[in-house]
């Protein structure tokens, strides 16, 4: 394997409590139904055009480009900054670049917003490449379009890459793609929603990571 793409909220940082706070901003501001913390964790990796669909199936589709614009009023302003970089994971970047793998970051969050946070998480040095969703978030936002954009972006072979990842969304978009599939139970998935989207191995902690990796060598 030369290339791990990795997802980014609940892989690489903890990224709920911003999130949750920007949709229950949403939630008042539109007068829509205000869903809880526990559904609210549902939204976290699927694009947020799939949870609207999901989780306000009376929402028209008309009006998901406002939806989405007042979601991201708060989160680009305050919700950004409301996350935690998982612990152990700039040592284990730091292994598995000194290892020989290029890194990349592939989410469905905006990508414009990565670009803020890498730097701020002081994590700018262990990425090659860093690919998002559209900031409309209608665009360009599946993980499988996502990663196929960091694909051609980054001249990397299907066969020589894993995205590594905690929800079903990665495991379908790596799939998709012909890409190995490394799932993490630390995040916002569990290892039965891993296993089920086809996950080819899965581990539980940041630290595992190398050796998970190790697996499809």
């Amino acid at each position: 394997m030369k290339n791990l793409f990795f997802d980014f909220d609940g892989t690489i940082a903890n990224t709920q409590e911003g999130i949750i706070n920007a949709l229950e901003y949403m939630a008042t501001t539109l007068n829509l139904n205000n869903l809880g913390p526990d559904t609210y964790k549902k939204f976290i990796g699927p694009s947020l055009q799939d949870s609207l669909q999901k989780f306000y199936p009376d929402l028209p589709e008309e009006k998901y480009a406002q939806t989405i614009k007042t979601y991201q009023s708060f989160y680009n302003d305050k919700g950004i900054y409301q996350l935690e970089i998982y612990p152990h994971m700039k040592e284990t970047l730091n292994t598995l670049k000194a290892q020989g793998y290029k890194l990349y970051v592939s989410s469905v969050k905006p990508e414009s917003l990565l670009h803020i946070l890498i730097p701020h998480l002081g994590l700018e040095s262990y990425f090659s490449g860093l690919y998002g969703a559209s900031d409309d978030e209608l665009t360009r936002n599946t993980k499988k379009a996502i990663l196929r954009y960091g694909l051609d972006d980054s001249n990397a072979e299907s066969q020589d890459s894993v995205m590594i990842g905690d929800r079903m969304t990665d495991m379908e978009g790596g799939i998709a793609n012909n890409v190995h599939t490394l799932g993490i139970t630390y995040g916002f998935g569990d290892r039965q929603e891993l296993a089920d989207a086809g996950a080819e191995f899965i581990v539980d902690t940041v630290v595992d990571i190398p050796e998970g990796v190790k697996h499809f060598a």
